[in-house]
């Protein structure tokens, strides 16, 4: 995969709203200089994820004949069992393709991409909470007999080689949760499939591609840097950056939740570039042909 010339990270959400402050976007150019944080074009204080979206077709104000690898914390597929699909044959979708279709059309009209209306049809297979005015609590809402956590081939690889402890797309419970985050990811996918400048790894062929999108886990950046956990300050950040042949992080990472956001998505441009010219990471040993159509595949996970 030669010819990348720079190297996007973003730490997505799947939040509700219009704006959201866990949305951080970074970028770095061949060469070892630190990723610096991207700004929305907007001018306002958070990205939304239709302005990410746009900024990504736009170009991201790179100049003329770059290319660019984009890699994105977040599910791009759901499980699928050999034998009955997606969500134990509820879903008629057969690829991923398909199911971002099906998200989108489900999802048609939310703010921002938002992935709940796709929970709600599909609601048995999720464990979520909803509000119980009788209680004025948050009550836990699961179908024992359909819920299952189960995990993509490889966010089980990803567990296996101790990379990080990945989630069930279908858990919406916790701070680790990953679930909605996912489906506006798949949301935003379906729209971008259509573009014939962009293609998604593992699903789409990627040569000659301007944009090639891939699925990351931004543990897994940490730990092929040295990192041990969340890196929520300035210090770790740099050592981690050093590990991924980086110099280190110039500004000081912000105060409060958001630290270890802008981090994931730094480490996460410095660590695309550290091994996107490496031809193991384009063929990981377990991604069959089935996995490749309908799971799709954590880009670093081999």
């Amino acid at each position: 995969m030669d010819g990348f010339t720079h190297y996007v990270g973003i730490d997505w959400t799947g939040a509700k709203g219009k704006r959201h402050a866990g949305l951080k976007v970074a970028i770095c150019a061949n060469g070892s200089d630190a990723p610096v944080l991207i700004a929305p074009p907007s001018g306002a204080k958070n990205w939304s994820r239709t302005e990410c979206a746009n900024w990504i077709e736009g170009g991201m104000g790179l100049p003329s004949g770059a290319r660019a690898l984009i890699g994105i914390d977040a599910a791009f597929g759901y499980p699928f069992d050999d034998q009955s699909g997606y969500l134990r044959g509820d879903s008629p979708a057969q690829n991923a393709q398909q199911l971002w279709h099906e998200i989108a059309a489900v999802c048609e009209g939310t703010e921002d991409l938002f992935g709940g209306p796709f929970v709600d049809r599909y609601a048995r297979h999720y464990r979520f909470q909803r509000y119980n005015p009788a209680h004025k609590a948050f009550d836990t809402v699961v179908d024992d007999n359909y819920f299952q956590p189960v995990l993509r081939q490889a966010e089980s690889l990803c567990i296996a080689k101790k990379y990080g402890p990945c989630e069930s797309v279908f858990n919406l419970i916790g701070a680790s949760q990953v679930g909605k985050s996912a489906l506006s990811t798949m949301n935003m996918l379906n729209r971008m499939h259509a573009n014939p400048d962009i293609a998604i790894w593992p699903f789409d062929e990627t040569e000659k591609k301007p944009v090639v999108m891939v699925e990351i886990y931004a543990a897994l950046f940490s730990k092929l840097g040295g990192g041990k956990g969340k890196v929520r300050d300035t210090k770790a950040l740099s050592q981690t950056l050093s590990g991924l042949g980086s110099a280190g992080y110039a500004s000081d990472l912000p105060p409060g939740n958001t630290a270890d956001d802008v981090a994931d998505a730094i480490m996460t441009a410095a660590g695309l570039r550290y091994i996107a010219h490496s031809s193991e990471y384009w063929h990981p040993d377990r991604l069959s042909t089935m996995v490749r159509r309908t799971e799709g595949w954590i880009f670093g996970v081999i």
